[in-house]
Order: structure tokens, then sequence, then C-alpha cells
């Protein structure tokens, strides 16, 4: 036990410090041989990610907006077209695209929080075979294969350009086993031929296992990944067929339920991922509710007025018989519980705990439009629209089943997915993914002028480039353009 211990301490060392990616040996007192046997060291190793998934600082010394994965999400929601923030502030570099830039430290977030998480998971993969009778191993290469096919996807998406058209491109290095030696970067189907392989072998060796809470994955999850990995793809027919698995478990939110500030990752049994937050692993004003929560006056969205708002064509196009519109403040009539915020601000994401409200990274609501939008693009447009209602006439009870086709019905799936997941890291990738160039800058529009940009879906600007220390440290790196 006390080795177990001192194995787990030093592993959230190593998982918890970017500067560590190099190092090269972790210190442990269990060899390779002890490690290839023992469920519960490898356990210790996972929930080591788990909890640099949550952790405050590990990528960019002292910046708030350096609070793990959720931050990732956030950030790439500020880039596109349906967030806005009302002051130049924290997350000012994103919404503005200058924290794409290698010199920028703001590029590194992703590089930095994802590269040492999947060096910890190689090091699991490393130790435990690939086919073992022990089912309590098995589960733990699953959860690492699934860690890493996720987090190379997230790199590629964000370092690289869309997968269809641009196989050849190049994409992030690729590390597959424990390594010190930086890579170049591999192409875009190299990246993506790992993350399949990744995904689909974690859905094997998580059947039947059952997580302890949220806070980790489990099968449905890994489902939910490779799901959104094929539609990434082109696969529709595959994509369709696991974002349907994927979510059988679990049940949409109530209208009451929907409503309470996505802060409790217990609230119903729509969320399938998250990490739970105490008040003692509370990162406070670095935060996702500190930055998001434009009713907290302790925060800066609404103690420093750096509003959070929706963009005011997105809340245009919202059914007024559908709940999900008041979670902004009407430019008519203003919300009378928050009397205060401006038009257009959220208040979707609250907090009451004000210091321990939970990071909800994934609902099973946005496997319903993954489905729909791949039934769609397979030539099953029927059972696409039907997907579609089930979910939007439980947030509107007016919606009628759709009688679009084609794009115009793609459309619509794609502007419920907008609405329902705002805020909740989707809108820009499937930006980059649908070819949707950035439109801030137009008649009415709502963006303040730091972030009223119009920028070509072929545009760079749409790539992150690869940080100014990884280029420094790997002469194999070809940059991307500015």
């Amino acid at each position: 036990m006390k080795k177990l211990l001192i194995l787990s301490m030093s592993l959230l060392i190593l998982t918890g410090c970017s500067k560590d990616f190099l190092d090269t040996q972790p210190e442990s007192t269990i060899n390779d041989e002890q490690l290839a046997t023992s469920a519960e060291a490898n356990s210790a190793i996972i929930n080591g990610i788990y909890s640099a998934l949550r952790s405050f600082g590990l990528s960019i010394a002292g910046s708030h907006e350096d609070y793990g994965h959720k931050s990732i999400l956030a950030a790439t929601d500020m880039m596109s077209n349906d967030m806005l923030m009302t002051k130049s502030s924290w997350y000012g570099s994103f919404y503005n695209y200058l924290g794409r830039t290698q010199t920028n430290s703001r590029s590194k977030l992703a590089w930095s929080i994802y590269y040492p998480q999947i060096k910890t998971a190689n090091i699991v993969l490393t130790a435990i075979p690939a086919k073992t009778d022990n089912a309590k191993l098995n589960a733990a290469r699953g959860q690492a294969l699934a860690l890493r096919g996720y987090f190379y996807f997230m790199l590629a998406r964000m370092y690289g350009p869309t997968y269809i058209g641009n196989e050849s491109k190049l994409s992030v290095p690729l590390y597959t086993e424990v390594s010190y030696v930086g890579k170049p970067r591999a192409t875009v189907a190299e990246v993506y031929t790992v993350i399949q392989a990744d995904l689909e072998e974690s859905v094997e060796l998580l059947e039947g296992f059952v997580r302890k809470n949220k806070d980790g994955l489990d099968q449905s999850v890994a489902q939910a990944f490779l799901a959104d990995v094929y539609l990434e793809m082109g696969k529709y027919p595959q994509a369709a067929d696991f974002a349907h698995k994927a979510r059988q478990n679990y049940t949409l939110l109530t209208k009451v339920d929907w409503n309470t500030g996505f802060y409790d990752i217990t609230t119903g049994n729509e969320t399938m991922w998250g990490s739970t937050i105490t008040s003692a692993q509370s990162s406070f004003v670095a935060s996702f509710f500190g930055h998001f929560d434009n009713t907290n006056d302790s925060g800066y969205a609404g103690g420093l007025g750096v509003y959070k708002n929706i963009d005011k064509n997105l809340y245009e196009s919202i059914s007024n018989t559908d709940y999900r519109k008041a979670a902004f403040v009407s430019p008519s009539t203003g919300n009378a519980t928050y009397p205060s915020l401006p038009a257009y601000a959220n208040t979707k994401f609250r907090d009451p705990t004000i210091d321990s409200g939970d990071y909800i990274y994934m609902r099973s609501a946005a496997l319903y439009y993954i489905e729909a939008e791949a039934l769609a693009r397979s030539g099953n447009e029927g059972t696409a629209k039907q997907v579609l209602y089930d979910i939007t006439i439980t947030r509107d009870p007016s919606y009628v089943l759709s009688t679009k086709t084609g794009a115009a019905l793609i459309n619509e799936i794609i502007l419920q997915k907008r609405i329902e997941l705002w805020g909740e890291g989707y809108a820009w990738f499937d930006m980059k993914r649908l070819h949707v160039g950035l439109t801030r800058d137009y008649p009415g529009t709502n963006h303040p002028t730091f972030g009223k940009l119009n920028i070509p879906a072929t545009d760079n600007r749409f790539i992150f480039q690869v940080p100014q220390a990884e280029v420094d440290a790997n002469p194999l790196i070809v940059q991307s353009p500015l």
C-alpha cells in the first residue's frame, strides 16, 4: 500500500508538470514487470490523468485561462461565431485569434495539457499487454486508449487541418510509446489512423466495465468519442451507429434541470463525463465559472463585467417557445432575476456554490446531433428528422418534425446543435469541419470592436501554430503558416 501511494504521488507530479514531458525516467518504487500485472497501480496512473484534466496552471504558469480540459473547450468556443466577450480580458487572445500564433503563450495551452497526459497514458499502454484475461487490466488499458485517442483528436483539430481532403497534410507529432526524442509532425491520415485504432480497441476493452462515477470514462464515453471521430472523417454510417449506442443509457434533462446552471455532474442523467470539483480543489477565479458565470460578482464575468454573451444572430434564431432562449438576457425585456446584466448575456452557466461548480465535459445531448447529421449525410433523412425531433421537442414544445431535405436539413441540425451546446466546446470545431468562416462584423452585430472579425473558412488562422517552445526544442518541427 505504501508503494502504491508513492507511485501515485510520483505520477501526479509526472502528469501535472508539462516541463517533465522529456524527463528520462519517472521515479517509482514499482518496476515495469510489476506494473504490467498491477491493476491498482495502473488505476492510480489513470486517476492522475483525470486529476490533471481539472487542474490549474499545468500549461501556462500564472494564467487564469489554464484550468485544464474545460479551459480548452471554452477557449475554442471563444473563437467561434457564437460567443462574445464585452471587455478585452482573459480569453481576449482567443477571441481575436492572436492566441493561435507560435509566440503567443496561449498557443501552448492545449499542447502542454494533452501531450504530458499522452505520455502518461503511454506508460499504461506500454505496461499492460494488448491481450490479457484480467478484466481490471483491460479496463485500465481501455481507459488509457480512449484518453490517448481523444487527446490526439483534440490536438489534431486544433493544430492541423480538417480530415476530409487534407489527409496528406501535416497534423501533430505522434508518440505511441514513452519517448524522449522529439518527432516530426505526422500527416493527418497517420494521426487519425492512431485515433481510430485507439478508440475502437478501447470500446472493446471497456465492455462490461462499470466506473465509480462520471469523473472517469466507460464504454459509452469511448463510443461517443468514436462517433465524433467518425463524423470528422466522413464515416457517416459508423458515426450514426456509435452515437446511437453511446446515448442509450442516458436520459435528456428536463426543463427544470436544464436551467439549474450546468454546475453539477449528478443533475439528471444526461452528463456522460465531467469532473467533480470541491472547495478544496477550487482555483476560484481561475476557473470556468470564474470566466463564464455572468451572475457571480466574485468572478471576472460578473464581478468585472467581462460578460460572456451569445451572438445576436444566433439568439434571434432561437424560437420564442424554446426554453433555452431564456438562458440569455432578452434585449427587449431584460432579466428580472439579474437586472444588471446586459442584453444577450448568458445565464446558462451559474455556480451557486461560488467555488465548487463541477466541470461538465460531455452531455449525451450532443450525440443526438451527431447521429442526426450522420444519418442525413448517409441518405437516411427520415430517421435523421426523427432523432432531431426527439431532442428538440423536449426543449421547444412547439417544435414540429422537420420537412427539410438535403443541405437545409443539415443546416437545421447544426443550428439546433449550436443552440443546445452553446459554450460547451463544439462550435469552433464544427465551423472548421463544415468550412464555415468567421462572420462577426455584420449589420447590427453585438460583437465589440476588438472581436469584430470576418475570416474566410480557408484562412490559416483556423489552424493553431506549433508553440514556440516546441519549435525551439524540436528541430524536426515544420511550422504551420501564420
